[in-house]
């Protein structure tokens, strides 16, 4: 019985902390829409780009695409920075 209410109270935790970050798959986004609206950190950010050739960018010039909800990946650099859009959709360089 212990282990179960382990696991569950396991279980929600993750599903908190999963829950907490929101994007629309294949939207892309800048960094500052995603930590200022959909629960996002900087570190969560920085972490995607470890390993990239983007590691040592400025967030603000990163372009980020939503490959599932609440995970993003596949970086690309704005040159001029990134542009978010007026509208709920897809942000650009």
């Amino acid at each position: 019985m212990k282990s179960s209410s382990v696991f569950f109270a396991l279980f929600s935790l993750i599903a908190v902390t999963v829950a907490d970050k929101v994007c629309t798959p294949s939207f892309d986004y800048c960094s500052d829409e995603l930590i200022s609206k959909k629960g996002f950190t900087e570190d969560d950010l920085k972490s995607v780009l470890t390993g990239t050739e983007f590691e040592k960018e400025d967030l603000k010039n990163i372009l980020f695409h939503c490959k599932n909800p609440g995970i993003v990946g596949h970086p690309k650099l704005c040159s001029s920075g990134c542009k978010d859009s007026e509208q709920e959709g897809s942000h650009s360089c």
